[in-house]
């Protein structure tokens, strides 16, 4: 799917079109990937990349941005969050996250959940899709195990760090 859009970066904008895992800005194409632990691959380069608002923290330097005609988490590859809620918060749902918790990784509504309570699950299986800002994003586990529990079923609207699916 290609979608255009402008990101302004302080007082300059730029045209972007993304499509699949290259980004072209301003006429130049990056071909841009988020492994499993959240790290953004920049044509193989890794960077630690936080969103917040309309600010960007990129391998720790800050900066103002805006995406112009698309919401800025959709700009960005959604990376597999499994682990502990940030702070130590708890989940939405009376769930609290734990070493095997998979978490909501923005709001959103459960698409599909291709496992069941008690199947065995390898680490980087696919045990939930969340469609958010019209793209489904497919999360993984990150350990090997059992399924726990489920909460959440195909249909259900679902907060950022609310826990999804729980494997020990």
């Amino acid at each position: 799917m290609k979608r255009e859009f402008k990101v302004r970066l302080g007082d300059a904008e730029f045209p972007v079109v993304a499509e699949g895992n290259t980004i072209t800005v301003d006429g130049r194409a990056y071909t841009v990937e988020v492994t499993e632990e959240g790290q953004v691959l920049v044509d193989g380069i890794a960077h630690d990349v936080a969103l917040e608002g309309e600010k960007a923290t990129v391998d720790a330097e800050s900066y103002d941005v805006q995406a112009i005609g698309l919401a800025l988490a959709a700009a960005v590859p959604s990376p597999v969050v499994a682990g502990a809620a940030p702070g130590g918060a708890a989940a939405r749902g009376g769930a609290e996250a734990g070493a095997g918790a998979v978490l909501a990784i923005m709001p959103g509504k459960i698409i599909r959940v291709p496992v069941e309570v008690g199947q065995e699950v390898a680490e980087g299986q696919p045990v939930c899709v969340l469609e958010a800002m019209k793209m489904e994003n497919e999360l993984h586990t990150r350990q090997a195990g059992r399924v726990k529990a489920l909460h959440v079923k195909p249909g259900d609207d679902v907060e950022k760090d609310q826990v999804l699916v729980e494997i020990e």
